[in-house]
């Protein structure tokens, strides 16, 4: 057996591995990075399947890049390929828009979508000699991780987090032989839900006290309906700027993937969607906008920005990773960001709360030890080593990208 990552090895983003044995060659995943300029991953061999882990783009946003030389079956959860379809088209749009040449049209997007199979977690699936079962990795509704048999057992986690949240219950946890995990939080640990959410609120009366603003940047898939079910405590509106309003209609209809669908439908109902400009202008007035993108890389939060930008009584609040080269590290980083080609100041306070989807340092060593693998290839993070450091009695491996490895 041996595999080569062809990104996402030893950073967060362009994800992609590719996993040879017994004369098959399965590719784990097929991401992009955004930024300015977007990364892409490797070029990937003709694979005989295509295993995504969930929608996120930076696990499948390359994908239908695949499809103008191979055709193969691209196999997840059906939420997880309907979200995936949304996200990639509108992956086309923001990059053709932002002046970068998507490496792929709408049209391998909708030859992609034709090569989907459905599956369904913890029900077997054939390939040949090979018996895949799909888990839950509790990172978004709909997400897996993979367990592949053959003459040993191995799991591909994709992104994992091990605590329930309101959205959806923490990660099963399979025994194994060989383990290939993501250890984005690697060195770090996550500060206790229940406070994270308390502050979070408190911050939002505080905001709206001093007549200020509330601008929460969030990702327009699972984070989004993760803090619209935290907002609902509130018992104020708000309103829902961008993808997230689609999103929101998926998981409605997926109700089944979610912790609890009825407790989601409750919370929408706080929840006013900007349809047009004027709305977004009554957004503005309003006080609290939850609006994509995330990493403040384009999208209506822009638009906000620009509004409150010399309103040092209103707040930011980002809620999600930003990644190296994003406009939202840049604010992190400067208080700057970049808006129409401009460097602006932001002058409104800018508050972080940490609501990860993702397995913080303790919780991977847990996951680790209870696999009971011999082996461990650590992928998908930017401090690997602290983790290595810390694993006893297995045999650890950090792969570089574009190196092929035995196993």
């Amino acid at each position: 057996m041996k595999f080569k990552f062809l990104g996402g090895a030893d950073e967060v983003g362009s994800l992609g591995m590719v996993l040879e044995e017994k004369g098959k060659r399965f590719l784990f995943e097929y991401g992009i990075t955004p930024g300015k300029p977007p990364k892409f991953p490797l070029d990937s061999p003709k694979p005989d399947a295509v295993f995504l882990t969930h929608a996120h783009l930076d696990h499948s946003g390359m994908l239908p890049y695949l499809t103008l030389k191979y055709s193969m079956p691209v196999y997840g959860t059906p939420l997880t390929l309907e979200l995936t379809d949304l996200l990639l088209r509108d992956s086309v749009k923001v990059m053709n828009l932002e002046g970068y040449n998507s490496p792929f049209d709408i049209e391998n997007v909708d030859s992609l979508k034709r090569l989907y199979v459905n599956i369904s977690l913890n029900k077997k699936l054939l390939i040949d000699d090979f018996e895949i079962l799909p888990l839950s990795s509790g990172h978004i509704p709909g997400s897996t991780m993979f367990m592949l048999k053959n003459e040993r057992s191995l799991v591909f986690t994709g992104d994992l987090q091990t605590i329930d949240t309101h959205l959806i219950n923490g990660c099963t946890y399979p025994e194994t032989d060989i383990l290939f995990i993501e250890s984005t939080y690697a060195g770090k640990e996550h500060p206790p839900r229940e406070l994270t959410e308390a502050r979070f609120l408190k911050k939002i009366e505080e905001i709206l006290e001093r007549k200020g603003k509330v601008i929460i940047p969030a990702f327009a898939v699972s984070r989004t309906q993760e803090l619209m079910m935290v907002m609902q405590r509130l018992e104020m509106e708000y309103w829902v700027d961008g993808m997230s309003n689609a999103v929101n209609q998926i998981f409605a209809k997926y109700g089944s993937y979610l912790k609890d669908a009825q407790e989601f439908k409750r919370a929408r109902k706080w929840a006013r969607k900007v349809r047009n400009s004027s709305d977004r202008k009554r957004a503005l007035e309003s006080g609290i906008v939850i609006t994509t993108g995330g990493m403040l890389e384009g999208g209506p939060v822009l638009y906000y920005l620009e509004h409150i930008k010399n309103d040092p009584k209103s707040g930011v609040i980002i809620t999600g990773y930003q990644v190296e080269g994003t406009n939202g590290r840049m604010l992190l980083d400067t208080g700057f960001i970049d808006i129409n080609g401009v460097k602006e100041k932001i002058n409104a306070e800018i508050i972080t709360y940490d609501f990860s989807a993702h397995a913080g340092n303790r919780d991977l060593l847990n996951f680790i030890e209870k696999s009971r693998a011999e082996k461990v290839i650590l992928f998908h993070g930017e401090n690997r080593e602290i983790l290595l450091s810390q694993i006893e009695n297995k045999e650890v491996i950090l792969p570089k990208p574009g190196e092929y490895y035995e196993l």
